[in-house]
């Protein structure tokens, strides 16, 4: 009985408030300090995540991770990068069937035509002009909204490895 009265005492005692003097007052509670807010984004401008070419972050961190700029050589080589890492380097537009020359970051070329595959997202040539190779790539968002990603491929200095 003995033990189980210390235990009950012990825990009366640290329930209630503090006694208080009967002639001091009672202090101001402290305000905390006010922190300067972060401006909100103009009324008009919207925002989306592009999620293409970045790691899944629900996928498993046990699996084997493939290191940043690496190739997966069972792809083509058109397919072996980011399409934003393409360079153009050539375009004939005034035929019935216009055809571009994209070189990859390794100073490889492949030659790409309408409806041809470009880049790890599996986007299409849509669009071959004389300002540039428009590839585009569609994904779907999670709450399975249609994403369509216009990418544009212009003309850029970088030659050919010969």
């Amino acid at each position: 009985m003995r033990f189980l009265l210390l235990p009950a005492l012990l825990v009366l005692a640290g329930c209630g408030e503090p006694i208080a003097d009967a002639g001091a007052t009672k202090a101001a509670p402290a305000k905390k300090p006010v922190l300067p807010r972060a401006e909100a984004a103009p009324a008009g401008e919207e925002w989306f995540y592009n999620p293409a070419g970045k790691r899944d972050p629900f996928g498993s961190f046990l699996t084997a991770r493939v290191e940043k700029g690496a190739i997966d050589k069972d792809l083509p080589s058109i397919q072996r990068w980011d399409t934003d890492r393409y360079s153009l380097t050539g375009v004939i537009w005034e035929v019935d069937a216009p055809r571009a020359m994209l070189v990859d970051p390794e100073g490889f070329a492949t030659v790409v035509k309408h409806g041809s595959y470009v880049g790890r997202n599996w986007g299409k040539v849509t669009s071959i002009s004389a300002d540039g190779v428009v590839v585009t790539e569609e994904y779907r968002m999670i709450d399975g909204e249609l994403v369509v990603n216009p990418v544009t491929i212009k003309f850029s200095g970088a030659g050919v490895k010969k």
